[in-house]
C-alpha cells in the first residue's frame, strides 16, 4: 500500500467514524428517552438524552476497525478496556431509562475501576509498588468518572472538554494503541457536538458522560507502563497531561463537595451548586460558560506543551498558572451570586 493510499484510507476512517456517530445521534434524538426538566435542571423543556449511544457506538466500531487497518495488534489490555467500557455504557443506559439509585451506579463504576486497574498498569509496576497503587488508581478512576458525569450539565461542556482532552493526548502520546483509542473517541464526540452545542437537540446522558470519564481517567494511567517504579519525581508527562486538562473539572467538583460537606448537605443528592451551574443561575450565557470551561481545559494542555516539568521552578510555575484561573473564576462566581442575591447554593 502506498503512502497516499494509506492516508486516504485513514481519512476515510476518520470521516466514517464521525459520520456514524452523527447518524446514530440524530436517530437517538428522534427515539431517545426524554429528559424532563426538574428544579435542578439547566434546561427548561423536555429534551431527549442518549446521544452518548452514538458517541460510544462509533467509538467501539471505530476502535475495532482501526487496529487491523493500521496493522496494529489487539493487545489484551485494549480488548479488556473496550469490554469494561461496554459494561459501564450498558449500565449507564439502563440507568438513563430506569433511573436507578446512585449506589448501583457507584457499584458499577467501582467494578470497572478495579478491572481497569488490574489490566492497564504493567505487572512489573504493580509488583514494584506491592499493589499500593491499586487503591489510588481505583479512587482516581471512580472520581473522574463521577466528576465528568457531574459536569455534564450544560450544552457541550463535558463533550467539548473530552474532545480537547482526546486531541491533546493523541498529539502527545507515544503509545500508539491508546492514541488510537483517544482518536476513536474524538471522532465519536465530533459527531455528537453539533447536535448539543450551542443549542441542544439531544443530551449525551450518563451513557456518554460516564464512559468518557472512565476512558479519560484510564488514559492518565497508561503512560505508567513505561516505568518500573513510580515516585513523585518520575510521574510521566502523559499522566500529568490528563490531570492538567481535566483540572477545571476536578477543581469544580472538589470545591463543590468540600463546600457541601461543610454545610452538611447530602453529597449524593442531585443539586445545582457547581461553579458552572452557579454561573448559569447568575444569568451568564450558558454557551459562554461552556467556552470558559473549554478554555480551562485548553489552558492546561498548553501549559504542559510549553512548560516542561523538568525543574522545580518550572513545575511550580506550571501549577501556579494552572490554579490561578480557577481562583479567579471562583472569586467571580462568588461576586456574581452576591450581586444576583442568590443566598442558597
Amino acid at each position: 500500500m502506498t503512502t497516499f493510499s494509506f492516508h486516504l484510507l485513514f481519512l476515510a476512517w476518520l470521516i466514517g467514524t464521525t459520520l456514524l456517530s452523527a447518524i446514530i445521534v440524530k436517530t437517538m434524538a428522534r427515539i431517545g428517552v426524554m429528559d424532563n426538566p426538574v428544579e435542578r435542571s439547566s434546561h427548561t423543556k423536555p429534551t431527549p438524552k442518549g446521544g452518548g449511544v452514538g458517541v460510544i457506538t462509533a467509538f467501539f466500531i471505530g476502535s475495532i476497525i482501526i487496529f487491523p487497518l493500521l496493522h496494529q495488534p489487539y493487545l489484551f489490555s485494549i480488548i479488556a478496556l473496550l469490554g469494561t467500557v461496554a459494561f459501564l455504557s450498558i449500565i449507564s443506559w439502563l440507568d438513563d431509562v430506569k433511573q436507578w439509585s446512585a449506589f448501583i451506579k457507584l457499584a458499577a463504576q467501582i467494578i470497572c475501576a478495579i478491572i481497569v486497574t488490574l489490566i492497564i498498569p504493567s505487572l512489573s509496576l504493580l509488583q514494584q509498588t506491592h499493589f499500593l497503587l491499586l487503591p489510588v488508581f481505583i479512587i482516581w478512576l471512580v472520581y473522574i468518572t463521577n466528576a465528568f458525569n457531574f459536569m455534564d450539565g450544560l450544552n457541550g461542556l463535558a463533550a467539548g472538554v473530552a474532545t480537547i482532552c482526546c486531541a491533546f493526548f493523541y498529539y502527545q502520546t507515544q503509545q500508539i494503541e491508546f492514541g488510537l483509542i483517544a482518536l476513536a473517541l474524538l471522532c465519536g464526540l465530533l459527531g455528537f457536538l453539533p447536535f448539543n452545542y450551542p443549542k441542544a437537540e439531544i443530551f449525551m446522558g450518563d451513557v456518554g458522560s460516564q464512559a468518557c470519564g472512565l476512558l479519560l481517567a484510564t488514559l492518565a494511567i497508561t503512560p505508567l507502563n513505561d516505568i518500573n517504579h513510580i515516585s513523585i519525581n518520575n510521574i510521566p508527562t502523559g499522566s500529568i497531561l490528563i490531570f492538567f486538562l481535566l483540572f477545571g473539572i476536578i477543581y469544580d467538583v472538589t470545591f463543590t463537595l468540600i463546600r457541601r460537606a461543610r454545610e452538611k448537605q447530602a453529597l449524593l443528592q442531585a443539586h445545582r451548586s457547581h461553579l458552572y451551574q452557579m454561573a448559569h443561575r447568575c444569568q451568564i450565557n450558558p454557551a459562554i460558560v461552556t467556552l470558559i470551561e473549554w478554555g480551562f481545559c485548553t489552558w492546561g494542555g498548553l501549559l504542559i506543551l510549553f512548560i516542561p516539568l523538568t525543574t522545580l521552578q518550572n513545575t511550580i510555575c506550571a501549577y501556579s498558572l494552572l490554579i490561578l484561573p480557577q481562583i479567579l473564576w471562583t472569586i467571580f462566581i462568588l461576586y456574581k451570586t452576591s450581586q444576583c442575591n442568590i443566598k442558597k447554593w
